[in-house]
């Protein structure tokens, strides 16, 4: 398949084009079955990714991946026989709040 109108018809669809670009896009489209079937493929593709929603880690691996964080801060070594344990207690606790923020 030609791409006739290539990152400017995603651009169509995400709104990110200008009014000069846009209306000779949709120009394009008015004679272009093409290119019509593809922004409709777009339209609904982006739908359905809309429709899944934000993705979120599980707490159990939030927590896995925590416990992966050396104490000492960002930038250290880990101790590979310290690296998979996890957590507990007051060090838990500080380095959740280190990663996350207070208040979380």
């Amino acid at each position: 398949m030609k791409r006739h109108l290539g990152e400017r018809l995603s651009a169509l669809i995400d709104g990110e084009l200008s009014d000069a670009q846009r209306e000779r896009v949709l120009a394009h489209l008015a004679k272009c079955d093409e290119c019509r079937q593809e922004a409709a493929a777009l339209r609904l593709l982006k739908r359905r990714m809309h429709g899944l929603g934000e993705a979120a880690a599980a707490d159990a691996l939030t927590w896995r991946l925590l416990a992966l964080a050396p104490a000492s801060g960002p930038g250290q070594p880990v101790d590979p026989a310290t690296a998979g344990r996890h957590s507990a207690g007051r060090e838990g606790s500080e380095l959740h709040q280190r990663l996350t923020g207070p208040g979380c």
